[in-house]
């Protein structure tokens, strides 16, 4: 019988001493800091961005125009946003915020649910207040809807239906951080992955009936000819601030291949660690990874 490690079990009891409500409080009152001071500070420039360019396009989309409008989402997505042209500008703004902030919240009293109510407040704080997810929710970004549309995956049995609601985030944003998402699932959702690709293929076969075969070969046309810089200048924005590893060369190629590497061979081994891995290789071999990704 080996001897006890003094050091080893008063550290033990300082962790468990400490853990629990102590390190939910530090972690809110961290990204409270953090997160309302980045927001503080980007507020003015960034608030509603995005959501103004899902209102735009939707705009040109009701008058039959093709043009490129900044948007590298399918045109079905721009059809889907009809509705915030239906109000003020400010107001589609406000609408995605709060849209945003909803999902995140319902996802909090899930994943809560049992806990005593001040820890769901901390959690609900910590949550909210996370930099890239106050980045997120003043965009008006739409990373907050793919997580939901994940959550069936990561946390109900492997079924069909439950890959459904990926199949609609892919037909209306096809993002590139995504990808290892399918990976994972044939490996580990294979029925879920049926049900994604028979909801991608409806819904873009039903966009092409509805906006026009035109709409998606000019979409194309940007996703496969548009240079970097002329995209994020479509969106007013710049490219500093890349959290992936590209653009590629030959030192970040070897790190994206073992970037791949790792998480081919993390998600094979387990499921719950294959699903963190494919998130952030998601992240790190996107072409670009905005800090609003990571909410």
């Amino acid at each position: 019988m080996s001897a006890r490690d003094p050091v080893r079990d008063r550290l033990a009891a300082v962790l468990e001493r400490w853990s629990g409500r102590p390190t939910l409080f530090a972690a809110a009152v961290m990204n409270v800091i953090t997160g309302l001071g980045l927001g503080a500070t980007i507020a003015q420039e960034v608030f509603g961005a995005d959501a103004g360019v899902y209102r735009r396009c939707a705009l040109l989309l009701a008058e039959g125009r093709t043009d490129f409008c900044g948007m590298l989402y399918s045109p079905l997505t721009a059809l889907v946003a009809r509705p915030l042209t239906w109000v003020s500008p400010t107001t589609a703004m406000v609408a995605m915020t709060l849209i945003g902030a909803a999902i995140l919240l319902a996802g909090v009293m899930l994943e809560t649910r049992g806990r005593a109510p001040i820890d769901r407040v901390l959690v609900a704080v910590a949550a909210l207040t996370f930099a890239p997810v106050v980045y997120e929710l003043l965009l008006g970004q739409t990373t907050l809807l793919i997580a939901a549309a994940l959550y069936p995956l990561a946390r109900r049995p492997d079924g069909f239906r439950n890959g459904i609601p990926f199949g609609i985030a892919l037909a209306l944003a096809p993002k590139p951080l995504l990808f290892p998402i399918l990976v994972w699932m044939l490996v580990w959702r294979r029925r879920a992955l049926m049900g994604t690709v028979v909801a991608t293929l409806t819904l873009t076969v039903v966009g092409i009936a509805v906006v026009g075969l035109d709409q998606y070969r000019e979409w194309i046309s940007v996703l496969t000819g548009a240079g970097r810089e002329s995209v994020a200048g479509s969106f007013g924005l710049s490219l500093h601030g890349n959290f992936s590893i590209w653009p590629l060369n030959p030192a970040t190629f070897l790190l994206a291949c073992a970037v791949a590497a790792a998480t081919l061979w993390t998600i094979v081994r387990d499921s719950s660690r294959g699903f963190v891995a494919a998130l952030l290789a998601g992240l790190l071999l996107a072409p670009y990874s905005g800090l609003y990704a990571f909410s």
